[in-house]
């Protein structure tokens, strides 16, 4: 015959609970590592070589290279007129650049920025005045920003005069 437990209410039943209920419990799940593969004796082959790395291309000093084109430039001023005219070209997208200093009717000094594509009439043309007397500084440090922009893009100089001095 089976024993039957009384029915406890309140606090004197809760150790009896929890004894029960901890019997019951889930174990706690153990993490599992897998084991690496074992290593298997191949012969290298094209497929399991890592690709080549690509040659870096050369640094270049931009830099460098617009403070000299800017100097030479500024160098070959006009002897009658002052003027100054610096051409550069991408011949990998045919595209030609121009920088103009020159005066006005009224004799105000102007830097025009002219750009094209060699197989087409279309381009483009910007002016800034500078005013009645820029310093050499002042035009200096155009033409350099002109020759830095220009080098970064890939352009080269096509004055034979400064091309020359530019290689040397």
């Amino acid at each position: 015959m089976p024993v039957s437990i009384p029915y406890a209410k309140g606090p004197a039943m809760r150790p009896v609970l929890r004894s029960v209920a901890s019997s019951f419990a889930v174990p706690a799940v153990v993490a599992v590592v897998a084991k690496p593969a074992p290593k298997i004796d191949v012969v290298p082959t094209v497929e399991h070589l890592p690709a080549p790395k690509k040659p870096r291309k050369p640094r270049i000093d931009h830099k460098a290279i617009a403070q000299e084109q800017a100097r030479l430039l500024h160098a070959s001023i006009h002897p009658t007129t002052g003027w100054i005219t610096g051409l550069w070209e991408n011949e990998e997208k045919q595209r030609r650049y121009q920088v103009d200093l020159c005066q006005d009717l009224f004799g105000e000094w102007l830097l025009i920025h002219s750009w094209w594509r060699k197989s087409t009439p279309f381009g483009g043309r910007k002016k800034s005045y500078l005013g009645f007397s820029p310093s050499a500084e002042e035009i200096n440090a155009l033409l350099y920003d002109a020759a830095l922009r220009r080098s970064r893009h890939g352009y080269r100089i096509l004055d034979d005069r400064i091309q020359s001095a530019v290689r040397q």
